[in-house]
């Protein structure tokens, strides 16, 4: 029997979207990026620590690029601080998809 990859439980994180139903901010939605770690059931772990380490890469670089956009675009385009709370929860929505997305590709191709 193959044993279950510890990261698989973060899939559990993705249901508190459902606190948008108590308050009504959509920001809980950004939660919802969780779910494909349910993804993760059957993969090893021991080919996951070197996949992980690339798929944290991607994220990590994702980050900085994107998170350094989004900065500059705010001030340069005259947003009100509002418009940092969006621009956090697409940097860590995003940022949790790369991993993801890459983590999947990299068990995909076998490395």
């Amino acid at each position: 029997m193959k044993k279950r990859s510890s990261l698989w439980y973060l899939g559990f994180l993705s249901f508190l979207c459902l606190l948008y139903f108590e308050g009504g901010n959509p920001g809980f939605f950004g939660f919802l990026t969780f779910v494909p770690y349910f993804v993760i059931y059957r993969m090893g772990d021991e080919r996951i620590e070197a996949n992980v380490g690339k798929a944290t890469r991607n994220a990590f670089l994702f980050s900085a690029i994107a998170g350094s956009m989004e900065l500059v675009y705010i001030r340069l385009a005259g947003l009100a601080d509002a418009a940092f709370v969006d621009a956090f929860v697409a940097l860590f929505t995003g940022s949790l998809m790369v991993c993801l997305l890459s983590l999947v590709f990299y068990e995909a191709l076998g490395k």
